[in-house]
């Protein structure tokens, strides 16, 4: 069996069921339709399965302890996009499944064995890349969405830490001094929250149909957007510090800021002009590069197929193989004659 393991921002634990489209749900709902499509049976709970292949999309101090003798096979996956230096802690996992080879990379860098390392796209996003996502009606205003990562801490914080040094790295906390930066006459602005922070914990999906400009800041919709074509402007006066020196400055984000990818307004006042530019000029050659480090273009649309494959063949691979018990034999006459 493969088994899909949640974790707590996507399950509601009152109900004991995962939460609809919520951050998992988006995530794994193109495995799933795959998986239906081929046939082949799984079963999604918030801990690990006994005697599956168990895909985990944290690591393992989000689940009970003890709970990795269930696994047949482990399998790592991200539960985003971001760095943030997380999928280092993957290495007790048999397995880790990668978007695109820039995260293999920084992995590389900390001697994270290769042999784990399977390089299969990003679900989440097939829907809207296969175009089977309807955008909202518009008027002439630019269509501006923000989405800031949440509000620093672990899943112990599931309202954020403001004291936790990753709450650097997002402007949630400033939300309405960006939000207030927007005139609402040129700009039609459309805050998404992290799922942690949003409305029934739902996942930043629907709201990029349509988007010109994303205003991301230290998480995933950084390069959701930008695999979407969307340009990102980054209000860089607020998270530029933290995410410039998280994990000792080796991950994506901090590459992202030093490199001045995306539209980085070093002050408040520089926002609206950014936006106006992000969504005249759109997408500029390095982020478009850079982009293609983070899900290649031949994955792109196509994650949940091949993760799908994926996950079936090590399952059937992983299957113990039937026990083949050999009748006992009758004894012949000549076995048993020198024991007289």
């Amino acid at each position: 069996m493969i088994h899909f393991c949640m974790n707590s921002t996507s399950w509601d634990e009152q109900a004991d069921t995962m939460v609809a489209g919520g951050q998992l749900d988006r995530y794994f709902r193109p495995v799933w339709d795959a998986l239906e499509a081929m046939g082949v049976p799984y079963s999604v709970g918030r801990q690990p399965a006994r005697d599956a292949v168990n895909v985990y999309p944290n690591n393992r101090s989000a689940y009970a302890p003890g709970s990795q003798r269930n696994d047949r096979e482990s399998v790592g996956v991200s539960h985003g996009l971001a760095d943030k230096g997380y999928r280092q802690q993957y290495r007790f996992f048999r397995h880790v499944l990668l978007p695109g080879p820039g995260f293999a990379e920084v992995l590389r860098r900390t001697r994270f064995p290769e042999r784990k390392l399977h390089i299969l796209g990003y679900p989440k996003l097939d829907p809207l890349l296969n175009h089977q996502v309807a955008g909202p009606e518009r008027d002439d205003r630019i269509r501006v969405v923000y989405a800031p990562t949440h509000g620093g801490g672990s899943e112990r914080w599931p309202e954020g830490n403001r004291a936790a040094p990753g709450a650097g790295a997002t402007s949630w906390w400033h939300r309405d001094e960006v939000t207030a930066l927007l005139d609402e006459d040129a700009f039609d602005v459309v805050t998404a929250p992290h799922p942690r922070h949003s409305p029934g914990c739902r996942a930043t999906f629907e709201e990029y149909a349509g988007a010109d400009v994303v205003i991301a800041d230290g998480g995933s919709t950084i390069y959701e957007a930008w695999v979407l074509g969307i340009p990102v402007v980054l209000p860089a006066w607020l998270t530029r510090a933290r995410n410039e020196t998280r994990d000792s400055g080796r991950t994506l984000e901090a590459r992202v800021y030093k490199r001045g990818l995306g539209y980085q307004a070093d002050a408040p006042g520089e926002l609206a002009d950014l936006v106006r530019r992000a969504a005249g000029e759109g997408m500029r050659p390095a982020e478009t590069e850079f982009a293609e480090t983070i899900v290649p273009t031949e994955l792109r649309g196509a994650g949940g197929q091949v993760w799908a494959e994926f996950l079936a063949h090590l399952e059937d691979r992983s299957r113990p193989a039937p026990s083949r018990r050999v009748p006992p034999q009758p004894r012949t006459r000549a076995a048993t004659a020198g024991r007289r």
